[in-house]
């Protein structure tokens, strides 16, 4: 049991919803496409540096300065209360990081993103207030939603990281059943939501 328990938990640490962003964008960067084209070398180390302060550093500092004056009972936010105030700084963070991004003119695929994840995560925060749906796999959702967008938006097929990207969400979402984080229902809802809001806003800024 403890076994099992440490690798849910190291599942649900590698796959935590403040490091997919920066993932995102190193696999955006990566792909041979006008947007890593029309970024130089420098400047995506810069918006990646960015990336990682606004959607994970300065969040997570949040959660453990909150953790400290008795806002949250546990920096694992198990409790659906837990959740609020550092689901609405990450809000706020990620709403800076979009401005950031439309006043430096970035390619509009990397502000589509950033849109996504500040929509899925005010969705999350808005239905976490009713019921325990999965933050991590919205975001793992989301994650899928995006590849595939931007795999068609692009034209770039990338079908191998598509299916490792929904394998590894099964994995993540056996893991939050495991540790009791979630039941089936919140855990489906919460891929299913992040997968299609991702890929409903990608194809409507697009249309």
């Amino acid at each position: 049991m403890i076994m099992k328990n440490f690798w849910a938990r190291l599942i649900s640490a590698i796959l935590h919803p403040l490091i997919i962003p920066s993932i995102a964008i190193v696999i955006l960067f990566a792909i041979p496409s006008y947007v890593s084209f029309s970024v130089s070398s420098q400047a995506q180390r810069l918006i990646l540096i960015i990336v990682f302060i606004n959607t994970c550093l300065a969040p997570l500092l949040a959660i453990f300065f909150l953790k400290r004056i008795g806002v949250v009972s546990s920096v694992l936010l198990d409790e659906r209360t837990d959740r609020i105030y550092p689901v609405l700084v990450s809000i706020f963070f990620y709403l800076f990081t979009y401005y950031l991004f439309r006043q430096a003119n970035l390619p509009s695929v990397m502000s589509y993103f950033i849109m996504g994840a500040t929509l899925l995560t005010l969705i999350g925060f808005i239905i976490t207030f009713y019921w325990k749906i999965s933050i991590h796999m919205i975001s793992m959702g989301g994650f899928t939603g995006f590849l595939i967008a931007v795999s068609l938006l692009l034209r770039f097929e990338m079908p191998l990281l598509i299916i490792i990207t929904i394998l590894l969400s099964g994995l993540l979402g056996t893991a939050r059943i495991k540790l009791n984080a979630h039941n089936p229902p919140q855990v489906y809802a919460g891929y299913i939501t992040g997968v299609f809001v991702m890929l409903l806003l990608f194809f409507y800024l697009r249309a």
